[in-house]
């Protein structure tokens, strides 16, 4: 189950030991990527939030605003488009403005949101700081065990890592590392990795698998990404937008966002791991 890598910097991030990234709502059956209160839409450019009560209103005829209804504090809307008349205006589509100023807050959707619109997955696939996640099997032990969650980051080398810690014992665990570009999980402080893929992660598409080859070298197998929006219950809860992967020797991985690994099968079908709880 289990593979080698001697890469330096992947062997130095496991011996020694994650800022995560924001967590993303995706409705796993329609693709719906929940941004607050709405749905993210495609050739959306932003949303804007009420925090005053305000006026929706209309260009008219000689360039003056007229009021069509009022916008409630607290309310979101999506923003398609921006004139800098008026003192600038954010388009709410059907030729509504609502205009800049402060009664109202804009903001941009981030990378990993626009990327879900296309069912790919950038990052996001480990667990946060704090958390305890409680196994059973344990990955490589049929047995139950909680793990706690550490993180930390690399400006060097832009590395985000979470070590899940047994007992406190940093040495008795397992290690995620999210790079901008590639996934990899493995026993701490070892060059042992169960799982080392290529980001981004598209539904119905192959990624990179990465396996060593001599010393320093590595190749890749072309593995198979079943899903990115599923909907997975295991002993812990339901989880929605889980990333379904199944590597080239027949282990198949269940990824939730901001928790990490929450089912592993092996090629026989037999369970691996299950996340029983998480908090």
């Amino acid at each position: 189950m289990f593979k080698r890598i001697s890469k330096v910097v992947l062997i130095t991030v496991f011996a020694l030991g994650i800022i995560s990234f924001s967590n993303i709502q995706v409705d796993a059956s329609t693709n719906k990527v929940m941004w607050g209160k709405t749905a993210l839409k495609q050739g959306q450019i932003g949303k804007v939030t009420i925090l005053a009560d305000t006026n929706l209103v209309k260009i008219g005829s000689n360039g003056s605003l007229n009021k069509v209804r009022t916008l409630k504090k607290g309310e979101e809307y999506r923003v398609y488009t921006y004139k800098g008349t008026n003192g600038g205006l954010y388009g709410l589509g059907a030729s509504s403005y609502v205009q800049k100023g402060a009664q109202v807050k804009y903001e941009t959707p981030s990378k990993s949101k626009l990327a879900l619109l296309n069912k790919e997955v950038i990052g996001d696939l480990t667990p946060k700081a704090g958390m305890k996640l409680e196994y059973s099997p344990s990955f490589t032990e049929n047995t139950q065990k909680e793990f706690t969650t550490n993180t930390s980051y690399d400006s060097v080398y832009d590395i985000t890592r979470a070590s899940l810690i047994y007992k406190g014992n940093s040495i008795d665990g397992f290690t995620y590392i999210e790079l901008k570009d590639r996934l990899v999980f493995g026993v701490s402080h070892t060059d042992w990795i169960l799982l080392d893929i290529a980001y981004p992660l598209t539904e119905g598409k192959q990624t990179k698998e990465y396996y060593p080859v001599g010393d320093n070298g590595e190749a890749f197998y072309k593995v198979n990404v079943e899903s990115t929006t599923s909907t997975i219950k295991v002993k812990a809860g339901t989880f929605d937008n889980v990333v379904v992967v199944r590597i080239q020797n027949g282990d198949t991985y269940y990824l939730a966002p901001g928790i990490g690994i929450i089912k592993l099968v092996d090629k026989n079908g037999t369970l691996k791991a299950e996340l029983l709880s998480f908090k």
